[in-house]
């Protein structure tokens, strides 16, 4: 049977490490998610999706380090779905459609 974390560092970045399947899968199905050219609005983004990864009761009780780690393992899976991006990509996703 695995092991329960007890500390609420090692139940956030457990938690983490589950989101972050998702785009692991995405990537085996060949698809990948847009992220931004520009590099503040790329890791703001990323910061904004792990702060809220967190409950909010745990939030405080978070080390920077606990934070920047999520943000590491976020962003590589991140990375690795770019390449499956069209190269054309960033054209695309400025054309406004009505949906």
């Amino acid at each position: 049977m695995a092991e329960v974390p007890k500390d609420p560092q090692s139940i956030f970045l457990d938690r983490i490490e589950r989101r972050v399947k998702t785009f692991a899968t995405l990537l085996e199905a060949g698809l990948g998610v847009y992220v931004a050219p520009d590099e503040q609005q790329r890791t703001r983004s990323i910061e904004q999706f792990v702060r809220l990864t967190a409950r909010k009761s745990e939030l405080p009780l978070l080390s920077t380090a606990t934070l920047a780690r999520a943000f590491e393992i976020v962003s590589a899976h991140l990375e690795a779905t770019q390449k499956v991006l069209p190269h054309d990509v960033q054209y695309r996703n400025r054309v406004r459609k009505s949906w």
